[in-house]
């Protein structure tokens, strides 16, 4: 459990990493646009900051109708960084580093969503092996419960014979 929580934590220094390289380009970026001081140093949080809101409302806490909202945003938000990112950079390499920050800041968010420890393996076989189970159980149940059926019409049809057999005698 420790090592997932140790990965999990260097995955999230990464997406920090990543969203303050972004935070400087959208500033970057600001500034070539004509903002200056608090408008240029604020435009992180309308962008890259909408885009975590988004983030939070795609959790599992949150109904569908919200995380598809949530996703929707990201969208959104993510498309206007990568905007920014790139338009930060004076030349080739500088663009594809914006680009890259984006797909480091998409990669360590989705990353941090499949790191699962064993545990979860474990609860999902026990899940699994009690539903099978329960499954077995009801076509136990289902396959007596015909056998039973045929059982009790098997009879009536011996007793009517014996029945017919007896009356038709007297």
């Amino acid at each position: 459990m420790r090592k997932v929580q140790i990965v999990k934590l260097i995955v999230r220094l990464y997406f920090i990493g990543a969203l303050i390289a972004s935070a400087a380009h959208i500033i970057t970026s600001a500034t070539k646009l004509g903002l200056t001081g608090i408008e240029a140093y604020s435009t992180p949080a309308l962008i890259d900051g909408i885009a975590i809101i988004g983030l939070v409302m795609r959790s599992e806490q949150f109904s569908l109708r919200t995380r598809k909202i949530g996703f929707r945003v990201q969208m959104i938000a993510g498309l206007l960084s990568l905007t920014a990112n790139v338009f930060a950079g004076d030349n080739a390499g500088e663009r594809i580093y914006g680009v890259m920050i984006v797909a480091l800041f998409i990669f360590s968010e989705w990353l941090s969503d499949q790191i699962e420890s064993a545990e979860v393996d474990r609860a999902r076989e026990l899940a699994e092996k009690r539903a099978a189970s329960q499954a077995k159980a009801r076509a136990t149940r289902e396959a007596n419960k015909a056998a039973e059926q045929r059982i009790v019409k098997t009879s009536k049809r011996r007793m009517n014979k014996q029945l017919a057999a007896i009356t038709a005698t007297d």
